[in-house]
């Protein structure tokens, strides 16, 4: 009602979350459920020595569950999970587990001992947990003992997908929602096909896809009670399914009245919202904290910046004059200061090039976490990686922001400063450009050939004697004027080159020539006017027919990335079907690839055309009106992909074994009283000196004497929990209980 009603609303509940939502977090390593509620949980949060056991999910987004308490019987050998001591992080990986979660399972183990610096990572198959060096194995048998195994382990295997699925569509009904006669009803009003017409603005539907999800249109002029109804109704169709990814692809056709035709004005006069604002209000975000949240973006970026490149795995300051600058072989530590009406605040970003060394990117991971020291542990550490930039992080540096393929010591003259290694076949390179606005907007180096351009997107073509800015005819007003923000590096005066009015001497720039580049007409924009572009992105699907139907996994927010060579990949241009076919894919899902495709398009649930092309690709030679759909494209992604087992080898490669002592030394005895039949008393009694205690209270172990709900009180834990401490923590509990 705030937003007058204008707001898309969506349901997602635990468990069952759409692959849209769960994107959200995917950068953050996944989402993570814990124990206990409201009352329990955010304490439990604050102690972050807690060990604790997580039982992982999920191929492309991962959902980790905390089980209630670490012991065999939560542990299956169908699936993959974490025991986290915090200084040490176990993975254990059941017999029978997928490889997919085994590889996402030391992703988020390396992702955690980034944020936090120093922590072991022990990596366990499921029957090999001799093959443990002696320490290792005793830490583990503390919290998992092997004789227990065999009596507790859950032998029971999940075999059900955690991931979303696309499955038939065909049977996709619509329901009315309607109060005409006084008394409200809902009417079965069709079965698919459905069209915008079917819609009326008076009423309310429900869309009903089955498994695909549930849908509730509001028209605007229906009634308050309609619009309530509507909702109520929709929640008793929901028997565990799962929200639609995109409403308007229900529809067989779907015509939005104000959508832009063809290249029109971006803007149109009047309309109630924009695409960009032209000054973002900062303030808004203070008094707001739930937008910034919503939009990552806690101020303009216009902070104070420190900015480190990390050399010989120290951190090195850059200089001012380089910021903004990225190279794909390198890391950078950024230490972001801004203030808000009252206070200020550090954010520490550790941004990892992809073609930057591990042990390049654990020292930035480390220089992050000792920045954060310097400033007393008020700073919040932000992983990023190349491609996956937060908004925040590209509006700190106000549509300047570039990536050049290499390491700083490729050297580029033309950006103002000199290297030893120079080239002058550096001085020209080509820059694809990706933003509507200074808060989003980064440009990212090509090959430079003429096929590294596309009409969808606007790209800046440096030279030594001039700077072009080449326009696809796809390209926005916005897109346009953000090139001249990152064409302004040089002080030349850019050349502006729309597509298809290039002269010679632009493609003489090119070591090869003009040569075809992606011109789909998907990419162009050139759409009948009852599909416009906007109501049909592309969209990327995992395919696979092993369980006898045509299931797809969509993932959204895709990249290059997200292409398994393990499988067959679809990828849904509207216009046409790409099949990309994985190295590793079996025979049968390459041989079938083809009818697959066309089962996706039979139940589509908005009808597709059958003659609707397919386009088969492999792995490692995909055409460039392919490749255009996933922003820039590296050749050299899959070759410089490390094995599962060097992997595995690289991330224990750095274990420090001396950090094993103290974790398995010894509990103290406290078998020397039997708590259970010990003389409790009052916390106030037992603060007194030693010689005014009572005779049976031994000063070294009073917190024995404190009942149940007491010892809850004073160590905020149950009294099995604090034994289950390491002895230099059992005395800093003590010492902040005063007990000590």
């Amino acid at each position: 009602d705030h937003l007058l009603g204008n707001a898309v609303q969506h349901r997602e509940v635990q468990g069952n979350e759409s692959e849209r939502f769960l994107s959200y977090f995917k950068s953050r390593g996944g989402i993570t459920y814990r124990q206990g509620g409201i009352a329990s949980g955010f304490h439990r949060h604050q102690s972050t020595n807690e060990p604790r056991l997580f039982r992982l999910k999920g191929r492309h987004t991962v959902r980790l569950f905390e089980m209630p308490s670490i012991d065999w019987s939560y542990i299956s050998r169908g699936d993959v999970y974490l025991l986290d001591l915090n200084e040490v992080i176990f993975i254990w990986n059941g017999f029978k587990s997928n490889k997919y979660e085994r590889l996402q399972a030391m992703q988020r183990a390396k992702q955690l001992r980034d944020e936090r610096g120093k922590t072991n990572i022990v990596i366990i198959e499921d029957g090999e947990e001799m093959k443990m060096s002696k320490d290792e194995l005793k830490l583990f048998e503390s919290k998992l003992s092997l004789k227990d195994k065999k009596l507790n382990l859950n032998e029971t295997i999940d075999d059900n997908d955690d991931d979303d699925k696309r499955s038939d569509g065909a049977h996709i009904k619509l329901y009315k929602c309607s109060d005409e006669s006084g008394t409200l009803k809902v009417t079965e009003k069709k079965v698919g096909p459905l069209v915008k017409s079917d819609l009326e603005s008076e009423d309310a539907y429900i869309v009903d896809n089955s498994a695909y999800g549930v849908w509730v249109w509001v028209g605007r002029r229906s009634n308050p009670k309609e619009r309530r109804e509507a909702m109520r109704n929709a929640l008793g169709f929901l028997q565990k399914k799962r929200l639609s990814k995109n409403y308007k692809t229900l529809f067989k056709t779907w015509l939005d009245l104000y959508a832009q035709k063809g290249l029109g004005k971006t803007f149109t006069k009047g309309h109630i919202a924009k695409v960009v604002s032209t000054q973002f209000d900062v303030t808004t975000m203070h008094s707001h904290p739930q937008l910034a949240a919503a939009t990552q973006m806690p101020d303009d970026g216009s902070g104070k910046k420190e900015i480190y490149r990390i050399e010989q795995f120290k951190m090195i300051p850059y200089p001012e004059s380089m910021h903004g600058i990225f190279f794909a072989g390198d890391s950078f530590v950024i230490q972001y200061t801004y203030n808000d009406q009252q206070h200020s605040y550090t954010l520490i970003y550790f941004w990892l090039g992809h073609h930057s060394s591990q042990d390049e990117q654990g020292a930035a991971a480390i220089g992050a976490v000792e920045l954060d020291k310097k400033i007393n542990g008020t700073g919040t550490i932000i992983r990023v990686v190349q491609d996956k930039e937060p908004l925040h992080f590209m509006a700190m540096f106000h549509g300047h922001m570039i990536i050049f393929k290499h390491g700083k010591r490729s050297g580029f003259r033309n950006l103002q400063y000199y290297d030893e290694n120079t080239s002058e076949n550096n001085d020209t390179y080509l820059l694809q450009v990706r933003g509507l606005s200074k808060y989003d907007t980064k440009a990212v180096q090509v090959d430079l050939r003429a096929s590294s351009l596309n009409s969808n997107d606007c790209f800046v073509l440096f030279t030594s004697q001039c700077v072009y800015i080449w326009c696809g005819k796809g390209s926005t007003g916005d897109e346009r004027e953000m090139s001249k923000v990152v064409a302004s590096s040089k002080s030349k005066e850019p050349i502006m080159v729309f597509e298809g009015q290039e002269k010679d001497e632009f493609w003489s720039h090119f070591p090869s020539g003009k040569e075809p580049y992606a011109s789909d007409k998907r990419l162009s924009e050139h759409q009948s006017s009852l599909t416009s572009i906007n109501d049909h992105p592309a969209r990327l699907y995992e395919v696979s027919n092993a369980s006898g139907r045509t299931t797809a996994i969509e993932i959204p927010n895709f990249t290059q990335a997200d292409l398994d060579e393990d499988d067959v990949m679809l990828l849904d241009a509207w216009t046409s079907i790409f099949l990309w076919i994985g190295k590793n894919s079996n025979k049968t899902e390459m041989k079938d690839a083809e009818r697959i495709a066309y089962d996706y398009l039979r139940t589509d649930p908005s009808h597709r055309d059958s003659d609707t092309p397919i386009i088969k690709t492999k792995q490692m030679y995909e055409p460039i009106h392919f490749t255009g759909f996933f922003g820039p494209w590296d050749r050299n992604y899959w070759t410089s992909k490390s094995s599962y087992e060097a992997t595995k080898s690289m991330l224990q490669a750095n274990n420090r074994p001396e950090i094993y002592a103290e974790l398995i030394r010894e509990k103290p005895k406290q078998n020397i009283l039997n708590r259970a039949t010990v003389t409790k008393y009052p916390y106030e009694l037992l603060l007194k000196p030693a010689d005014e205690l009572p005779e049976d209270v031994n000063p070294e172990l009073r917190e024995v004497h404190l009942n149940d709900d007491e010892f809850l009180q004073r160590f905020k834990m149950t009294y099995a929990e604090y034994t289950s401490k390491p002895v230099w923590r059992q005395k800093e509990l003590k010492k902040m209980a005063k007990l000590f």
